[in-house]
């Protein structure tokens, strides 16, 4: 009996590494070796006189985490494609992302060796610009009261508490320091089958990597945690209007189905 299309169509697909695109926020990531996830939660028994068994089981709090592992080039892969693209870290960043300026200050100079070493200087430099009423390097620029504003669309403002500064994206120095960002993983393969899933608000924890004698290829580990986590859901969708999504039936590209 001859093989259709509809009958690849109704066979359960599974895909492999070479069938998936990563992406973090709009962006492809391309040097994107592994990625992995999972989900803990607490459960813990509840037992009453007169059993040795459980009654029921008590639910708590949920953590979901996992591993990124990038090759290594000569340029750092995950600042180039979210923070030295504007048109993402535009995306990634709210307007209202401020930090404590010592913490937003890329160099090593005197300042930043004074104020973020010494909290005791730091507390006196804080005071200096919550009595100023002009900017300072450890304010946001063109302050003109004690609580700072920036401009934003349509002529809206944000206040920006004294001896703090908006993050900026030349000051982003460690993976850490990236805000959060959504994942998107989608599978495809030359059959027409796709799926895909997403990790929302991926925070970046830690970082490591290394080299040695034997090393043939450069690896970047990063950990995350995330805020939630989709399953995995056939097909692929476009999101036409606000809260209006519609399914997208890829096409087999294999000749002859």
């Amino acid at each position: 009996m001859a093989t259709t299309k509809q009958d690849y169509l109704r066979t359960y697909t599974s895909f492999s590494g070479a069938d998936i695109l990563v992406s973090f926020g709009p962006k492809v990531i391309g040097e994107l070796q592994s990625i992995s996830w999972g989900i803990e939660r607490e459960k813990a028994p509840v037992y009453t006189l007169g059993s040795p068994n459980p009654r029921s089981f008590s639910r708590g709090k949920r953590g979901i985490a996992g591993k990124m592992t990038f090759a290594v080039f000569d340029y750092d892969a995950l600042r180039k494609a979210l923070v030295e693209d504007t048109n993402v870290w535009n995306q990634i960043a709210p307007y209202a992302m401020f930090t404590a300026a010592p913490n937003a200050t890329q160099s090593v100079n005197t300042e930043y060796e004074k104020v973020a070493l010494e909290m005791s200087l730091w507390n006196a430099k804080a005071s200096d610009v919550n009595n100023s009423s002009a900017g300072s390097a450890f304010g946001p620029t063109g302050t003109n009261s004690k609580t700072g504003t920036i401009d934003l669309p349509e002529g809206a403002s944000i206040n920006v508490p004294p001896g703090f500064e908006i993050l900026k994206a030349e000051n982003i120095i460690y993976a850490d320091m990236i805000p959060p960002f959504d994942v998107t993983i989608t599978f495809a393969n030359e059959y027409g089958q796709a799926a895909f899933m997403k990790i929302y608000d991926c925070e970046i924890l830690n970082e490591a990597s290394g080299v040695s004698v034997d090393t043939i290829v450069m690896e970047r580990d990063l950990t995350y945690v995330a805020r939630r986590i989709s399953p995995i859901m056939k097909g692929v969708y476009t999101r036409e209007a606000k809260d209006d999504y519609t399914l997208i039936t890829p096409k087999p590209v294999v000749e002859g189905i």
